[in-house]
């Protein structure tokens, strides 16, 4: 058990080091070409490590960059370089990063002189290829007919990225949320959803936790994972929690 967990280690270790660089390399090229996601075909979802955010040992590298405290409204707003309104206009594909161009409609916080111009901003989603999208957490790409409520951290580039891929951005009416089960999505299910709503039931969590054992994990690294798959189930009831709040915005 201990040498089929050793190759499953390493198995995620390469593949997340393929992921980093992609995605590394995604922000230091010249944009390359347009992403028209009516012609996506299939969508990949990476849900393993979606639970977790932030410089901690269970985040993967695609979360390291978001906070993993940010899961208030409180706390979001207070990290936010600009809360604003948004919509989007297109995409670009950044090597494997999306880099999406936004109309700023309202600004909550930052400067007040943004209205009415366009920013781009990182969402958290890798371009596999011409026709194929991996989603790596619960964040679905922002809809062209919708617009969306935004908590933002700019980069030195100037580029904006959410301060959570789970907490950062909502529909300014009601998120639209779609149930996923092993890893499985619909291009259409994508393209009319917000967020990924995860399934955690206890069949589920026994089903994590015998295959955690049979692959030799210890009882503390079965109960973080398990603490990433709870935050997950609980990712709605958060998430109005800090919508509750957005009276606040002036």
């Amino acid at each position: 058990m201990k040498r089929i967990r050793s190759l499953v280690i390493l198995f995620c270790l390469l593949t997340l080091g393929i992921f980093t660089y992609s995605f590394i390399k995604g922000k230091s090229i010249d944009t390359i070409s347009e992403i028209d996601l009516h012609q996506i075909k299939e969508v990949v979802t990476w849900q393993d490590y979606a639970g977790f955010e932030g410089k901690v040992s269970d985040a993967n590298e695609m979360n390291s960059m978001y906070d993993e405290k940010a899961n208030n409204f409180d706390y979001l707003f207070q990290k936010s370089d600009l809360v604003a309104e948004v919509k989007v206009n297109d995409r670009k594909q950044h090597m494997t990063t999306i880099l999406s161009n936004v109309k700023i409609l309202n600004v909550y916080k930052g400067d007040k002189e943004k209205k009415g111009i366009n920013i781009n901003l990182y969402e958290p989603i890798r371009y596999e290829k011409l026709d194929v999208l991996m989603i790596f957490g619960a964040n679905l790409p922002m809809r062209e007919d919708q617009t969306y409520i935004v908590f933002l951290k700019e980069e030195k580039t100037g580029v904006y990225n959410y301060v959570s891929s789970l907490y950062g951005k909502y529909n300014t009416k009601e998120d639209a949320y779609v149930n996923v089960k092993n890893n499985e999505l619909s291009v259409k299910d994508m393209m009319k959803n917000d967020m990924i709503l995860f399934a955690f039931d206890e069949e589920k969590r026994q089903d994590i936790t015998s295959q955690m054992k049979d692959d030799g994990y210890n009882e503390q690294e079965i109960k973080s994972k398990l603490e990433g798959y709870q935050r997950l189930a609980e990712l709605k009831d958060t998430r109005e929690i800090i919508r509750a709040s957005f009276h606040n915005l002036k």
